[in-house]
């Protein structure tokens, strides 16, 4: 039997083989090397059992690209060319269920010698090749409909683009590259600094076997250890995080610079007296279909607050005071959560957090708190809430899936500039009680997403959110209604 954790080095170029591949699904060898090895290996017959084997993988989105029109008899293809797909399929092990993973272990068997002369020659172009490269096009309506304060958006101010160009590759056998060009803007500001400017929102070099744990990783990159995504942040944070398993336990720990801090007069722009995010947290199993995560954070990024609502949390404790001032210093806390698989089609994830605020202004909760569960038909992504994960396969065609959630947050419960649920709000960042860069502070409201794949590679997403703030004490407002936001996007990969 071929273990399938013998295949892990091989599969990482796999994926770009199988790019070259006809509109017929068959693959088109163009590289003199491959060419000759398709001879080498004789054809399998029509009526062999791989045939019906690999069509129920590719009707299970295990083996993507082939259709299986490719596999009904009238087209023999070499044990070559099937090695090719078991491997892709051997890549997807993990999302496979049970009855699938059993039919890729039998194509394993059957083809262990294809795929172990695939593997020699893959690993020989595997020591030239050691880049790639790939993007991403985003462009998205936007509407929002305020109600407690704030301007209704309004012209192009609706409609904005983000370009991405990311880079990859291996140094060695232990150390991998990653980096990210990123630019973003509203749409019609050519000349304009917005989305003129490109930056690197991602650039990290992850080690694995280093230091005497499982893997390291420095750098910039996206927020991504702590909770299912009740903390997070879309875009690159500095700093390092690793990871060591404990028998089935999984441990994470991070040090990260969640927000940039204005110039202390010791060099230009910011001094790098940035506020830091410190989390440790593990991960387990509590059956085949439920998984925990529980950790505690420290966190020196104050809140601030004032009467119309424009500092970083929705609060407006200062009466008339309309200059952003302190409302807590720093901040430490516990969060645990949950996923469970209902079944094969839905996935119910929860996280919770309780916090403690140091220096916490009168009237402001120093124990505050804040919960969010999602329901969503995004079995096989990653268990992590929407925004965090796509709920579609970019490479299968009429793909569907749908996320919906709620989440109700005291004001201060999660670190300013973590709000997981940012990059969902809508709205002028200096409205009063803007939900911009304010999704996780103070909040309560429902959140819905329907995604499709109308082509390969592009997905088509349209959400939308009905926001409250939660205790309108602190904001002075008569209203504690938010008013909706909604959101339509076009994604393109390539």
């Amino acid at each position: 039997m071929i273990k399938i954790r013998k295949f892990k080095k091989m599969l990482a170029i796999v994926p770009l083989a199988l790019l070259s591949t006809t509109m017929t699904a068959t693959p088109a060898f163009i590289n003199p090397v491959y060419a000759a090895a398709v001879q080498s290996f004789s054809d399998v017959p029509a009526q062999h059992w791989a045939y019906a084997a690999v069509t129920q993988l590719a009707k299970a989105g295990i083996v993507d690209g082939y259709d299986d029109k490719s596999f009904r008899g009238d087209k023999t293809i070499s044990r070559y060319e099937f090695a090719f797909i078991v491997a892709k399929a051997m890549d997807k092990f993990d999302a496979a269920d049970d009855a699938n993973k059993q039919l890729i272990d039998k194509l394993s068997a059957e083809f262990a010698g294809e795929l172990n002369r695939l593997g020699t020659r893959i690993a020989k172009v595997e020591t030239k090749t050691n880049t790639w490269v790939s993007g991403e096009t985003r462009f998205r309506y936007l509407g929002n409909d305020p109600k407690a304060g704030g301007t209704k958006l309004h012209g192009s101010d609706s409609f904005d683009f983000r370009q991405r160009v990311k880079f990859q590759g291996t140094i060695n056998d232990q150390i991998s590259w990653i980096a990210r060009v990123q630019a973003t803007g509203k749409s019609g500001n050519y000349n304009g600094a917005d989305g003129s400017n490109a930056s690197f929102d991602m650039f990290a070099v992850t080690a694995k076997n280093a230091l005497g744990l499982d893997k390291v990783r420095i750098g910039r990159f996206p927020y991504d250890n702590f909770s299912h995504g009740l903390f997070g942040k879309a875009i690159g944070v500095d700093g390092i995080r690793v990871d060591e398993t404990f028998g089935s336990l999984l441990f994470t720990g991070s040090v990260n610079n969640i927000r940039g801090n204005t110039s202390q007069g010791t060099g230009i722009g910011d001094s790098g007296d940035a506020n830091t995010l410190t989390t440790a947290q593990f991960t387990g199993k509590a059956g085949a279909a439920v998984g925990w995560r529980a950790g505690y954070y420290w966190a020196d990024a104050p809140g601030t607050g004032n009467r119309v609502g424009t500092g970083n949390t929705n609060t407006g404790i200062f009466g008339t005071n309309t200059t952003a001032a302190t409302i807590f210093t720093q901040s430490r806390g516990m969060s645990v959560g949950f996923d469970a698989k209902l079944g094969n089609n839905l996935l119910l994830i929860g996280d919770y957090v309780t916090t403690k605020l140091d220096n916490a202004v009168a009237g402001l909760p120093d124990n505050p708190k804040g919960w969010a569960v999602e329901l969503t038909s995004a079995t096989k992504a990653p268990p992590a809430f929407y925004g965090a994960k796509f709920l579609v396969d970019a490479k299968k065609v009429k793909d569907f899936g749908w996320s919906i959630s709620y989440r109700s947050i005291d004001a201060g419960a999660v670190p300013n500039g973590a709000g997981g649920f940012d990059a969902q709000a809508i709205g002028y960042a200096g409205a009063p009680y803007s939900t911009l860069a304010k999704g996780s502070d103070n909040i309560k409201g429902l959140f819905v997403a329907l995604q499709t794949t109308i082509s390969k590679n592009v997905i088509w997403t349209i959400e939308g959110q009905s926001l409250k703030i939660k205790n309108k004490s602190l904001t002075g407002l008569s209203s504690d209604d938010l008013g909706k936001t909604y959101m339509t996007k076009f994604e393109f990969f390539y």
